[in-house]
């Protein structure tokens, strides 16, 4: 889970918690009042039961004080999140996603093996997994790039819109390998959600954790 999504989560559950903590509270000083109003007054309450229930009424005093200030901190760390967005409009940033777009010129990836596979074949797809073109990649340890003409297989040129590389790594046994895919975009605006900031890409919105680097204006 991204920080824009956590932070929604927890300012959902802590917004839950106060309202219950805030009842109670409520709850809590009828019940010392009337029991104070109503107590015997040749059996008063006893000093000591009478400090407990004071304790406890500063700790939930305390209690929703605590959490006051943290919807408060949860309020400043989105409005921080969201300036921070801004500085990505017009930069081009690497992100974690196998999807990227072509015009007709083509497109680039780049996959990182953890360790070295036995096998890398890459299959590039379209909006509706059809398979368009396909290829051998490099099998070593490490980042490599998958730069496409654009081409199809049959060497017709594909039509411009948003294709997916699939990377399909297997190790001496045959079992699959994790591979992280990335690929460059260039941010056009920002799209501020109820639970989440994205970015505006030409191949759509991309989560703020997805961003892996930001390149410097040229």
């Amino acid at each position: 889970m991204d920080i824009a999504a956590l932070a929604a989560s927890t300012q959902i559950a802590s917004t839950t918690a106060f309202s219950s903590l805030t009842r109670n509270f409520d709850t809590f000083l009828k019940l010392l009042t009337t029991q104070l109003r109503n107590q015997d007054p040749l059996d008063p309450l006893d000093t000591e039961k009478f400090t407990e229930q004071l304790v406890q009424f500063s700790s939930v005093e305390q209690a929703i004080k605590t959490n006051a200030h943290l919807e408060a901190l949860i309020a400043l760390q989105g409005a921080a999140e969201r300036q921070s967005a801004l500085g990505f409009v017009g930069r081009t940033v690497t992100i974690a996603s196998d999807r990227a777009a072509t015009a007709g010129d083509g497109a680039m990836w780049s996959y990182t093996l953890p360790s070295a596979a036995a096998s890398a074949s890459l299959t590039i797809v379209d909006q509706n997994g059809a398979v368009v073109a396909q290829r051998a990649g490099a099998a070593g340890a490490g980042v490599h790039s998958l730069v496409w003409d654009g081409l199809a297989s049959n060497g017709a040129k594909a039509p411009a819109g948003v294709y997916r590389l699939i990377v399909d790594a297997r190790d001496a046994d045959g079992a699959p390998i994790a591979v992280e895919i990335t690929t460059d975009a260039r941010v056009s605006a920002v799209a501020f959600g109820a639970a989440e900031t994205n970015l505006e890409t030409h191949i759509g919105l991309i989560a703020l954790g997805l961003v892996r680097r930001v390149a410097a204006d040229s």
